[in-house]
């Protein structure tokens, strides 16, 4: 009966968001308190869950969602993404510039969506691909997959953070998996762009390729800097996570120094002084409530409300007890036990095509799966964190924003998008499945 009432809150909430086209926060919200409700929790006790599981979310990943957000939109306004396009693009040489394409989208993509960085880059390669005479549908598929992969795996993306929060996974260890696990998604993504794309015509779009800003004119005497807002944040996530392997060998207060800029808030937070004080040039008004400041924190409670309402129905489905309604050598099918969560997350992203609610949900159900599948220590967390996500990638098709946001700006058809993006969000996605199980091979042994 419990696993009924699960599918049908599942459905419930597919059916509202991808056919009726109703906003997540509500319907989230709405399924959980059903969900509640008829497992005889009661409204009192359902409501009590829902506000908990709400205010845990924001309080575990708001301050990050927001220095995320502005991190992006301060590079994107400064010129900056354009600028480590071109940098990258020109140090592997036009002839492997669609490989390079890729490596740009897998870079951009951890601190601003997908979609809009592919509007952004996509000139770029235009330009190229003219100039060089390369396949234009090579280069944008590599893109739009590397884009993709970043979006998914890696903190401070949306969906990666509330799977961190959902799943109590740590930081560091994520981005310790997710980032080859995203890597190998992208060059697998490359393969397949090279093989299915190069034979592709793909018909002229009309949009123009942005003029080069002052901001851009300005970072070609300092191109490096360009890189800092994304670069500082990781090294001091990561170099955290491996100082916590010394702990017992190093002093208290080294040991503090190494560890504090490392939180995933502090780290963000000097990103963030270093996009709007470093990067271009500063100036006042963009601090203002009007200002480009006040605009990232307007897009970025939009992503915190519904990953907050997700965080709710999570609360909820802590509650079920799944021992019983598992077969009794559930535990018993070892490093594979990462596919259950992966497999739910991708029926979910086919089924209503938002990596980002398809992460939410299936991680909330996954949480009460963590014991009985053998994945609560803390490696096995972080991993099961990058299964979900891994899974919000396969498969990209007719009802996802940015399948029509690749093939608009492209220039692809229908079924040159189902082609390309589709199949090839299920390649990479495959590709980076079998890196996960990999890791759980090393760690199980």
């Amino acid at each position: 009966m419990t696993i009924l009432l699960l599918l049908s809150t599942i459905v419930f909430i597919i059916l509202l968001t991808a056919f009726w086209k109703i906003h997540p926060l509500p319907v989230l919200l709405l399924g959980a308190f059903l969900f509640g409700v008829c497992s005889g929790y009661g409204v009192s006790e359902t409501l009590r869950l829902l506000s908990a599981g709400f205010g845990n979310t924001i309080r575990g990943i708001g301050l990050i969602i927001i220095l995320g957000t502005v991190i992006g939109a301060f590079m994107e306004q400064r010129g900056a993404l354009r600028l480590i396009a071109e940098k990258v693009v020109g140090t592997l040489g036009k002839k492997k510039s669609p490989f390079a394409m890729g490596i740009v989208g897998f870079i951009i993509s951890t601190c601003i969506f997908c979609d809009s960085a592919f509007i952004i880059l996509i000139g770029i390669w235009k330009k190229i691909s003219r100039i060089a005479k390369l396949p234009m549908a090579v280069g944008a598929l590599a893109l739009s997959l590397g884009l993709l992969s970043s979006h998914c795996f890696v903190p401070p993306m949306p969906g990666p953070v509330a799977a961190v929060s959902v799943l109590g996974a740590d930081f560091g260890k994520v981005l310790l998996f997710g980032i080859p696990a995203a890597l190998t998604a992208t060059i697998a993504g490359y393969f397949y762009a090279v093989l299915a794309g190069k034979n592709e015509v793909l018909k002229e779009t009309e949009e123009e390729i942005p003029e080069e800003s002052r901001e851009e004119q300005l970072f070609r005497h300092h191109w490096s800097i360009a890189f800092l807002p994304i670069i500082v944040p990781l090294f001091l996530i990561g170099l955290s996570s491996f100082s916590g392997l010394f702990r017992g060998s190093l002093p208290e207060k080294f040991y503090q120094v190494l560890t504090v800029p490392g939180n995933p808030v502090a780290a963000l937070f000097i990103g963030a002084v270093i996009a709007i004080f470093v990067i271009g040039k500063y100036q006042k008004k963009e601090l203002m409530t009007d200002g480009l400041f006040g605009r990232a924190v307007l897009n970025a409670a939009n992503i915190l409300m519904i990953t907050g309402s997700g965080g709710a129905f999570g609360e909820v489905l802590k509650r079920i007890d799944f021992k019983y309604l598992l077969p009794e050598n559930i535990g018993n099918i070892g490093i594979f036990a990462i596919l259950i969560p992966l497999l739910f997350a991708a029926v979910l992203k086919i089924a209503q095509g938002s990596s980002t609610l398809a992460i939410l949900t299936a991680a909330s159900a996954t949480v009460p799966l963590l014991e009985p599948l053998g994945l609560t220590s803390p490696a096995m967390r972080a991993l099961t964190c990058c299964a979900v996500c891994c899974g919000s990638m396969i498969v990209s098709h007719t009802n996802d924003s940015y399948f029509w946001v690749v093939t608009k700006f492209s220039g692809m058809s229908v079924r040159q998008g189902l082609k390309l993006q589709t199949i090839g969000t299920l390649v990479s996605g495959a590709a980076a499945a079998l890196i996960l199980l990999l890791f759980a091979i090393i760690i199980r042994n």
